[in-house]
């Protein structure tokens, strides 16, 4: 198969692209023409395509011959709080110009959607479903949100994967300001384990039509505060974590529907021995 990959720069579609390549697949990774692509580099089948999602003519040309889609590329936060006509300009009307490339198609697109577009449900009985009413609270989810109506109306077969934050083994200093409250449910999901949902999905015809939540899984369900601690724990870093006063839109997620993607296979507790390793490679412990 000959796969699309928008956002085939960032760090979810680099690993996507990389276990596309690894099945024997052919991957297109579609991004912008100063997207660093250093992240592919020496990934067999392989085919750089720099283009723009919000020009419908970039698109219809990387469109040409896939066989399949993953729709990755979006303006995520904070970028999105910065500038409401730029993520709906990438977000929305870029779909809008994929849907339109594919249209005549009937290839299936893999939209990459978050739990973002929940709205905050730390007041409510966990875990969250995919029947969950959506409630747009910032331009990101709004977006989303509109993206996904977009491709439900389309008539193109689909699967949305409404995806948490995606822990990545890195040494990062933490933000001025975590975006999340220290006492809050949280529950992210390891880089690859995300990739291989969205490979999975497109693998998996009884995917088709459907939207389901992609999280790490129960050892991935803590709060905040002990996730970020156990983070920087591992890594052997003293770090001055302050948290946001006010509850996000983060949870804990219901994933069971989607079970037969197979995606889950990263425990908490193993992906902080791969920080631990990370930590000692670096000399932090």
């Amino acid at each position: 198969m000959r796969l699309l990959v928008t956002g085939g720069a960032g760090r979810l579609g680099a690993c996507l692209i990389r276990m596309i390549s690894e099945r024997g697949h052919s991957a297109i990774a579609f991004d912008l023409p100063n997207a660093q692509i250093d992240k592919l580099e020496g990934t067999p089948r392989v085919e750089i395509f720099k283009g723009d999602v919000t020009r419908p003519a970039d698109v219809a040309e990387a469109c040409r011959g896939a066989d399949g889609v993953f729709h990755l590329a979006a303006v995520l936060p904070p970028r999105s709080e910065e500038d409401s006509e730029l993520t709906k300009r990438v977000n929305v009307e870029g779909t809008r110009n994929l849907l339109e490339a594919l249209r005549e198609r009937s290839i299936p697109i893999i939209f990459a959607s978050s739990v973002a577009v929940y709205g905050v449900t730390a007041l409510e009985e966990p875990p969250v479903r995919e029947d969950h009413p959506v409630v747009g609270t910032d331009n990101y989810s709004r977006s989303k949100i509109e993206a996904e109506r977009l491709i439900e109306a389309s008539g193109i077969p689909y699967t949305i994967l409404r995806i948490s934050p995606i822990a990545v083994a890195d040494i990062v200093e933490p933000p001025e300001v975590i975006p999340f409250r220290s006492d809050q449910r949280v529950e992210f999901i390891y880089l690859e384990d995300a990739a291989r949902a969205l490979l999975s999905a497109l693998e998996r015809p009884e995917a088709r039509w459907r939207i389901f939540n992609i999280a790490g899984g129960g050892s991935w369900q803590v709060t905040g505060g002990e996730y970020m601690r156990s983070l920087y724990a591992s890594l052997g870093v003293e770090a001055e974590l302050k948290f946001s006063s006010e509850y996000t839109a983060l949870d804990w997620y219901d994933t069971r529907v989607g079970s037969f993607l197979d995606y889950q296979r990263t425990p908490l507790k193993n992906f902080l021995e791969i920080l631990t390793k990370l930590g000692e490679e670096a000399g932090l412990r």
